[in-house]
């Protein structure tokens, strides 16, 4: 009965404190694998069909660069390297927030959305498995 009492404890303590379980990847993403979670909960099909064929292009917006109203200097994306019409996954991170702007199908204007850092690894970034697939993804990526 004890041990059971100390577990509970320890468990009501790091809830309390808000610590990462033990074994979660608690460590800052690079902008890179900001993306990759990005992009494969905008469609994970596309990310894997472009890194596969190492069209997958990572950047960050320049002031040179035309992009669509709504996106801003600094942003950065994804965007595939092949096809008529490259699809492009702007993002941009604003402390816990992720704001995702990518083509509506079928449509001339942006579909923005908004996801927590949180969301993502939680969805993508979880298991030693999926960290090390986003890790594969992002060295696949292309640089502009």
């Amino acid at each position: 009965m004890r041990k059971i009492k100390l577990v509970i404890l320890s468990i009501t303590l790091l809830l309390a404190l808000n610590l990462p379980p033990v074994g979660a990847d608690s460590r800052p993403l690079t902008d890179q694998q900001l993306g990759i979670l990005v992009g494969l909960a905008v469609d994970s099909h596309w990310v894997r069909q472009e890194s596969a064929s190492q069209s997958l292009v990572y950047g960050i917006v320049t002031p040179a660069d035309q992009v669509p109203v709504g996106v801003s200097r600094d942003d950065s994306y994804l965007v595939a390297r092949d096809g008529d019409a490259p699809t492009v996954v702007y993002y941009r991170l604003g402390g816990q927030q992720v704001y995702v702007s990518y083509p509506a199908a079928g449509k001339h204007h942006l579909r923005t959305v908004k996801f927590t850092v949180r969301q993502l690894r939680h969805r993508f970034f979880r298991t030693a498995a999926q960290r090390r697939q986003v890790n594969a993804l992002v060295s696949k990526l292309q640089t502009e």
